[in-house]
C-alpha cells in the first residue's frame, strides 16, 4: 500500500495546526489561573497574550502552513 505525498503533507499540517492550538491552550490556561485574581491584571493579561499570540502565528506559522499547502497542490496536479 502506497501512501501519496499528498496524504502525509495534509497529515503532517493536520498534526501542526493541532499541536500548536493545544500548546497555546495549554500555555494560556497554566499561566492564567498563577495571575492573582485582580481583574485590571487578569485582562491586561489577556489582551497581551491575544495579541502575542497573533502576532506569532501571522509571522511564523502561517507562512509554514502556506508552504505546506503550496508541497500539497503541487503534488495534486
Amino acid at each position: 500500500m502506497k501512501i501519496s505525498n499528498i496524504t502525509i503533507y495534509s497529515i503532517i499540517k493536520f498534526i501542526l495546526q493541532l499541536g500548536i492550538l493545544i500548546l497555546f491552550v495549554n500555555i494560556f490556561l497554566k499561566l492564567f489561573l498563577s495571575i492573582p485574581s485582580n481583574l485590571i491584571i487578569k485582562f491586561i493579561f489577556i489582551l497581551t497574550y491575544i495579541w502575542f499570540t497573533i502576532g506569532i502565528n501571522v509571522n511564523l506559522v502561517m507562512p509554514l502552513l502556506g508552504i505546506i499547502d503550496k508541497k500539497i497542490n503541487k503534488n495534486k496536479t
